[in-house]
């Protein structure tokens, strides 16, 4: 559910896994339908670059400016916003920190700023591609699943010698307010040093 969320971004009526393994073809996720939203307006882009020589020296600016520009005003205080981080980014983050570190002292305030960006809580959501940096609140992600539509299936096949397993559903994704909702897509950004 998380990774068709984080991934989705089109609906067919067969899916074909080899060409969509993040399931991209299964429904249309929350980024997708941020992208779509206002023509665009709460996800950047445009190409950027990130990093020491790049137009945003960190992730802290990046993110604090998704939040003081693309987030609208009402919510941009809000206790409840999240820095959604791609394992990526994250990982270029925390080798700029632990590459500055030169005392214990540093080495420790690097482990802990790993957790916070733009001081907001931070965190690698499961599934979500490597290079994107979103901001919402957790509770504005939604996924809404029809009553009645539910159907598991886990048995061993004994005709063809194998365990099946299916989870089918009528399943859709929704953000509760998308203005609530900012994001780079992974696309846009470019790794300098």
């Amino acid at each position: 559910m998380l990774r068709v969320g984080f991934n989705g971004s089109s609906i067919s009526e067969t899916t074909i896994p080899e060409l969509n393994k993040k399931g991209e073809d299964v429904n249309i996720g929350w980024h997708a339908l941020a992208k779509d939203f206002m023509k665009g307006r709460q996800v950047i882009s445009e190409p950027l670059t990130l990093g020491e020589t790049g137009k945003w020296k960190n992730i802290d600016l990046l993110a604090n400016h998704l939040i003081n520009s693309v987030i609208a005003e009402p919510f941009r205080e809000d206790p409840r916003l999240v820095i959604m981080v791609g394992a990526e980014l994250a990982a270029q983050q925390r080798l700029r920190l632990f590459n500055a570190a030169d005392r214990p002292a540093d080495i420790s305030a690097a482990q802990m700023a790993a957790s916070s960006v733009a001081g907001r809580f931070a965190f690698i959501p499961p599934f979500m591609p490597g290079k994107r940096l979103a901001v919402t609140t957790l509770s504005n992600l939604h996924i809404y699943t029809q009553e009645n539509t539910r159907y598991f299936r886990a048995e061993f096949d004994d005709d063809n010698c194998e365990y099946v397993h299916s989870y089918l559903r009528n399943e859709g994704y929704a953000l509760g307010n998308p203005e609530l909702y900012a994001a780079v897509d992974e696309s846009a950004i470019s790794l300098v040093d």
